[in-house]
């Protein structure tokens, strides 16, 4: 039984891009943000992350600039350092939040999207927009939260190489 749980769960956390435009309510958004603060850092507390959340029409209007139509994101931040080891370190620790923003959402049967590439313009609009400086930290994913629009239906995989093995 617990495999089919670990499975199912693993498998909503695939990203789905068919979103129901129901409202998230704010208590539900605030947990799942605080979620994201459990994340793992690798150096001593502030985590340095920022994060922006937005819903309704602000945040329609941001997802349509994706393409993509979903009534809550969250715009996740870096900071730019310039040794590479820290960096890699705030990438990492900043993935393992959104990450954690994922898990708690789908315990509120929330499905979410995760992008990660965007081009410039759309990169230099959201820093303009929120008043961050693009020297200071990097947009490195936007998370789109929503209700499954559609049933997601068990995808079994039928062709997947196995790249280990347990001896």
């Amino acid at each position: 039984m617990e495999n089919k749980i670990i499975y199912e769960f693993h498998r909503l956390l695939r990203n789905t891009d068919k979103l129901a435009l129901k409202p998230i309510p704010k208590d539900i958004l605030e947990t799942i943000l605080k979620a994201g603060t459990y994340a793992p850092y690798g150096q001593n507390p502030p985590q340095p992350w920022k994060f922006i959340a937005l819903t309704g029409n602000r945040a329609l209007d941001i997802s349509k600039k994706l393409d993509r139509i979903s009534n809550t994101l969250i715009l996740c931040f870096c900071p730019k350092v310039k040794d590479y080891i820290n960096q890699l370190t705030n990438y990492g620790s900043t993935f393992a939040a959104i990450h954690n923003f994922r898990i708690q959402a789908l315990s509120y049967g929330i499905v979410s999207y995760v992008i990660t590439e965007v081009d410039e313009s759309f990169r230099d609009y959201i820093h303009r927009e929120f008043n961050i400086n693009k020297n200071d930290y990097e947009l490195i994913a936007v998370v789109l939260l929503g209700y499954p629009a559609i049933k997601i239906e068990p995808k079994i995989p039928t062709n997947r190489d196995v790249i280990w093995r347990v001896e």
